[in-house]
């Protein structure tokens, strides 16, 4: 699993999902796959998302595909 799902707990708790390994798994595959990062590196991922607005983590969580 990818190093920055740690710091993700408030993406599922907007998605309403429990925080779990397999939650947290099922979340960085649809990140990734969202961000069109499927085979970055955990660090090139955590820099996009760490830098995110609250309003493009709104949206994030609004238009992520599980």
């Amino acid at each position: 699993m990818s190093c920055y799902m740690r710091h993700m707990d408030w993406l599922l708790d907007e998605l309403g999902l429990d925080v779990n390994k397999a939650n947290r798994k099922d979340v960085d595959r649809a990140l990734r796959k969202h961000l069109k990062m499927e085979e970055a590196d955990c660090p090139q991922i955590w820099e996009k998302v760490k830098n995110l607005t609250e309003e493009e983590r709104l949206e994030l969580s609004q238009n992520l595909q599980l």
